[in-house]
């Protein structure tokens, strides 16, 4: 017949009981050499350089070369295009924006120009 539960006058579990009422006391700095040992064998992710960030940030490769066909463009219609032809892209001539009342100073935001 076997025992669930060893007596109470075992001297093994007597001893064990002990045990758990006072735990081992770690040497003065161990635990911190431990740490600082687990943190120097860590591998510690490369960072790339600011301009790949910047770059991953703004979608890469093919968004700056977007940007970068943007502004020629810009730079082209703002030196090439003449004034006499931006007037005669104007698709409506005299296009007025009407909000209504009761905005006050606020509808002066809302019209450009």
């Amino acid at each position: 017949m076997t025992q669930s539960k060893p007596p109470f006058d075992d001297p093994l579990e007597a001893a064990f009981a002990t045990a758990r009422q006072s735990p081992p006391q770690l040497p003065d700095g161990l635990l911190a050499r431990v740490v600082a040992d687990a943190e120097a064998q860590m591998p510690r992710p490369d960072r790339p350089p600011l301009w790949r960030q910047i770059f991953g940030a703004l979608g890469g490769w093919p968004a700056m070369a977007g940007l970068a066909m943007t502004a020629c463009v810009g730079v082209w219609a703002g030196g090439a295009l003449t004034d006499d032809l931006m007037f005669s892209l104007t698709p409506v001539d005299g296009a007025t924006l009407d909000i209504g009342a009761g905005l006050g100073p606020f509808d002066l935001l809302l019209v450009d120009g």
